[in-house]
């Protein structure tokens, strides 16, 4: 598959077929995101990845119970924290539901030591993308779980996952294969989105 077309046909799955992921399949994935820039080429990200059923459902209803309790302070927070505030915050915990995975047979963490570089969340992030468009290419399917990062909340986890104390969950991302196929969103268009700063008397074609 053409990158482009990986790009403009990657899709957040919301519901994974029951089939089993075999894990070379996985082990691709992973190299593709290792190909990510990253900060002075440092490379903190490392991952975690999550095929047992059982411990997969037993971390989404974890995940959702603290999601549960952080929704009840909801009020407070969005007094005081800015990404809680106005509708920012309904509109967040929207997306809270017992089944966060929507199935996934795969889950994969990335995350980084938070004092291995100054732009280690963004290296993080810049990785999980390669990965969903490498999953894209390999005809498997991903989605970006953001509640994952209730994880640097939950030190119990942190120990039974074997995540050091020091490393910051960033990404959550859900793989295997889509269960049926989704209609493409509307996009903006690049004229809508885009400043241009050029040199006098040029003209765009």
């Amino acid at each position: 598959m053409e990158l482009l077309e990986a790009i403009r046909s990657r899709r957040s799955v919301k519901q994974f077929a029951e089939k089993p992921l075999p894990r070379e399949l996985i082990e691709q994935v992973l190299e593709a995101a290792l190909w990510a820039p990253s900060g002075q080429n440092l490379q903190p990200v490392r991952f975690w990845v999550i095929t047992d059923r059982e411990v997969l459902k037993e971390l989404e209803s974890a995940l959702y119970e603290h999601g549960l309790k952080l929704k009840k302070l909801l009020p407070i927070l969005r007094l005081f924290v800015a990404r809680f505030k106005g509708e920012k915050g309904p509109r967040l915990f929207r997306s809270l539901r017992p089944a966060l995975f929507n199935g996934a047979p795969a889950l994969v963490l990335t995350g980084a030591d938070t004092g291995s570089s100054t732009t280690y969340a963004k290296d993080c992030t810049l990785a999980a993308m390669n990965l969903m468009l490498a999953a894209q290419g390999l005809g498997l399917g991903s989605c970006y779980f953001g509640w994952t990062a209730l994880l640097n909340r939950m030190s119990d986890w942190k120990k039974r996952l074997d995540i050091p104390s020091g490393v910051e969950i960033v990404d959550g991302i859900g793989l295997g294969y889509p269960a049926g196929e989704r209609q493409p969103p509307a996009r903006k268009a690049v004229e809508e989105v885009t400043t241009w700063v050029e040199p006098a008397g040029s003209a765009r074609q």
